[in-house]
């Protein structure tokens, strides 16, 4: 996916909530883009697995941003919060090693 170069970090934060929030296959102009975090509420409850799943899915889902020069890294730090609800932060390091944290929670199960 190539959406050219980005000057603003705000979008750079809609880039990333979007990869995390659209279901991967879904999206009608790139069936690759997205995340699988859907298939985590078939399991039907939270666990330390579960959490450790979630946090691979968001870094696979943003992994464009990285194939596309667009970050030169990102990292993801998820905690289960409550029996439902993961907590976590993606940081995005640009290549000119300014960074940006985004912090979110996802209520899935």
């Amino acid at each position: 996916m190539t959406l050219g170069k980005l000057e603003n970090w705000k979008d750079i934060r809609e880039l990333v909530l979007m990869s995390i929030g659209t279901d991967k296959g879904r999206w009608w102009a790139d069936k690759e883009f997205g995340s699988e975090i859907w298939k985590l509420r078939l399991t039907g409850k939270i666990t330390p697995t579960t959490v450790g799943t979630f946090r691979q899915m968001v870094l696979d889902s943003v992994q464009w941003l990285i194939d596309d020069g667009l970050a030169s890294g990102i990292e993801c730090e998820a905690e289960q919060q409550g029996r439902n609800t993961i907590a976590y932060r993606v940081t995005v390091k640009r290549p000119d090693n300014n960074t940006i944290e985004i912090k979110e929670s996802w209520n899935g199960i």
